[in-house]
């Protein structure tokens, strides 16, 4: 599949080359697929889904990741901190609306959308000729996948841009200029994309499936995205329904396709067989006694069970020897830990061993660049000590003078800044060729999903039940060192404050906390804290509360819509 930069500019410039072309497109050109018959197996569409997959994979998504994730938060330092550079222009929030590293995050989220609008819209043209049941589940879960990486995509939009244009599945040159959706709309179209999709897949995918997108994959970013929504302190729909999903997820409870989709108050006007259909359900006329048909009331795939947060693999074997539980939990990031039950949703990569570098392979830079003597992000002893305190998992970060788990000198190639050990490549799982790592990223743990649980319990005044599920986790970590410390119950505010601390321990160094203190309702507060104690160049001192939760919109889209694409209120 060809890769696509997408953006309105890109296709307003399109538009214009198409427009002195009409003698020529009006021949018809025989022997190629066009989109009438390109879709028509399901062999074809999985190609498709295949390339949105890939964008996942591209530097410029896994880049944008960690320059807003983490270099923009209050756990790590910067090489490339300077005013003169447009990175160090964006981490002081001192950066104009044409800054490359926004135009980029805005580029590559909106190509791997164009890319999963292409499935979704042509989905419909695969044909059926034997109406097996299992056809028709393979076309659904296609495109159920397709909706979830949609939604990922969005979601990666809203979050940094607020409220943006929801792009028709189906693009012409009548409809290259949208303009923006506001937030809440956004949000609904992410959730609905979430929500059908949980009813439309298994649970999991494993052995040589394993790294697609299940249902587990979706329920945890839906419930995400409601967090997301919901504003700490403040009783919400929002705060209910995450508590719902994390009782599905976590507890067990059996969760319809009605309740799962919110059915009666979301497809007004669209009867329960047009949204099978729809959706890639086998028609009820053709479901055969053998077939399951799938009404309102059909139970969705059960998660329990299919994840863990202990430290094994998909088969429930440790994923480490007895005599060093501590690699037990750093296994979670390398090869051995691929696909574990600890993980919810993998960003493959796969190394090509032929040299190949760049976008044209499936491996990564990343975590060869991220741990290094260069790394462009690093931490020091006091933020060390600012997020983990005494805590064992404060030893999973290394330095100067200290060792990998493999014995690894880290001062060779130049002495290293203490760096996160989930960066770091043991020795027996490097690449063949440098750039060309094979190491999955972990986009979604099976804790993040238990913190999310337990922040939605609290809030719902459930706080008890949310200090058990942090119990729960913390008697897997007093194993670590044969600790036996748990954590105690009180107030909500008590409760909120060990869940959030909770969350920066275990989700620290995953390109994540810089949109957490967001929504939290504290970036101004962290980062200007974080300021005062790193006085050299005050970074997020300049932080603007108000303005900088989002960002602007890059300045060639405003440019190219005629403002029909309106710019964030402080730009």
């Amino acid at each position: 599949m060809k890769r696509y930069i997408f953006s309105l500019q890109a296709l307003v410039l399109a538009a214009i080359a198409l427009t002195g072309c009409d003698d020529f497109l009006d021949k018809g050109v025989l022997g190629y697929s066009t989109d009438e018959n390109y879709y028509d197996t399901k062999y074809k569409l999985q190609a498709a889904l295949n390339a949105t997959y890939d964008v996942l994979q591209s530097d410029k998504f896994t880049s944008s990741e960690w320059r807003f994730g983490d270099a923009l938060g209050d756990d790590m330092k910067g090489r490339d901190e300077g005013l003169a550079s447009q990175q160090g222009q964006l981490a002081h929030f001192r950066f104009n609306t044409s800054n490359i590293y926004i135009k980029e995050r805005w580029e590559v989220n909106y190509e791997g959308i164009h890319r999963a609008n292409q499935v979704i819209a042509n989905a419909h043209r695969v044909r059926i000729t034997d109406n097996n049941y299992t056809t028709y589940r393979d076309v659904r879960e296609i495109l159920a996948q397709a909706k979830f990486l949609r939604a990922l995509f969005y979601f990666n939009l809203v979050k940094t841009f607020g409220g943006v244009p929801i792009r028709p599945e189906v693009e012409t040159v009548d409809n290259l200029v949208i303009p923006r959706s506001t937030k809440e709309e956004c949000y609904a179209y992410i959730e609905k994309d979430l929500r059908e999709a949980c009813c439309m897949l298994r649970n999991k995918f494993t052995d040589g499936n394993a790294g697609k997108a299940g249902a587990g994959a979706c329920a945890g970013l839906l419930m995400k995205v409601l967090m997301y929504q919901a504003t700490p302190g403040v009783p919400s729909e929002k705060w209910e329904q995450l508590m719902e999903i994390g009782r599905y997820f976590v507890d067990g409870a059996p969760m319809t396709m009605s309740q799962m989709l919110r059915y009666d108050e979301r497809y007004n006007g669209e009867d329960w067989e047009a949204l099978r259909q729809r959706l890639w359900f086998k028609p009820k006329e053709l479901c055969a006694d053998t077939d399951p048909y799938e009404g309102p009331d059909f139970q969705i795939a059960l998660l329990k069970g299919a994840y863990s947060y202990e430290y094994v693999d998909a088969y429930n074997n440790p994923l480490g020897t007895i005599d060093n539980y501590k690699m037990w939990y750093l296994n979670q990031f390398y090869n051995a830990g691929e696909f574990c039950k600890g993980s919810v949703f993998e960003i493959v990569h796969q190394e090509s061993a032929d040299g190949t570098s760049g976008d044209t392979n499936e491996g990564s830079y990343i975590y060869e660049s991220l741990f290094s003597a260069s790394s462009p992000l690093y931490c020091t002893d006091q933020i060390r000590n600012a997020i983990f305190n005494n805590d064992v998992r404060r030893d999973f970060t290394i330095g100067h003078h200290e060792y990998t788990p493999d014995n690894e000198n880290t001062e060779i190639g130049g002495p290293i800044p203490i760096l996160s050990l989930k960066w770091y490549t043991p020795i027996k799982d490097r690449p063949l060729y440098g750039g060309d790592n094979s190491k999955n990223r972990r986009y979604m743990r099976y804790i993040e999903v238990v913190l999310m649980y337990a922040e939605g319990l609290n809030e719902c005044g459930h706080g008890q039940e949310a200090i058990d599920q942090l119990n729960g986790y913390k008697r897997v970590l007093n194993k670590l060192n044969n600790g036996s410390t748990l954590y105690n119950g009180g107030g909500y505010g008590v409760v909120r404050d060990q869940i959030w601390n909770e969350r920066r321990m275990e989700l620290c160094f995953e390109f994540d906390r810089f949109f957490d203190i967001v929504r939290q309702g504290r970036a101004k507060a962290c980062l200007q804290k974080f300021a005062l104690d790193y006085t050299v160049n005050q970074r997020g001192m300049y932080f603007r509360e108000g303005v900088n939760e989002i960002f602007p919109i890059p300045q060639t889209e405003i440019d190219v819509s005629n403002g029909v694409v309106t710019q964030n209120p402080g730009y």
